[in-house]
């Protein structure tokens, strides 16, 4: 079966979906298992979808938001496999290489700015 670019904010939203259904069961649960979700999942909305769609916009710091956390180099690794896999599950074309390819260089620089050998 092809599969389609992404091509509206919806699709952005189904792929959101399905990647946190991935996180909530992987080994890094831990990270997103007290999150209320229903406040949390917009702004990863808004963020992927300001990545693709030029209407869109997002101003948070992304480094402050997660610098409370008990990161570990490995979870970014998980997460950057999880997010990959959801995208190829779901999507192919540029727009989707777009966003694999912004989720491996968000993966990398959260992971120097956050991590501390």
């Amino acid at each position: 079966m092809q599969k389609s670019d992404i091509l509206i904010p919806s699709d952005i939203t189904k792929l959101i979906k399905t990647f946190y259904d991935k996180l909530l069961i992987s080994d890094i649960k831990h990270h997103f298992i007290s999150l209320d979700l229903e406040i949390h999942l917009p702004h990863v909305d808004a963020f992927w979808n300001a990545v693709v769609f030029p209407e869109f916009s997002y101003a948070k710091n992304l480094i402050e938001k997660h610098r409370h956390l008990s990161l570990e180099k490995g979870d970014f690794n998980i997460w950057l496999r999880l997010f990959q896999e959801s995208v190829d599950e779901l999507y192919s074309g540029t727009n989707a290489q777009m966003l694999k390819d912004r989720a491996s260089g968000v993966s990398y620089i959260m992971k120097t700015k956050l991590i501390k050998d």
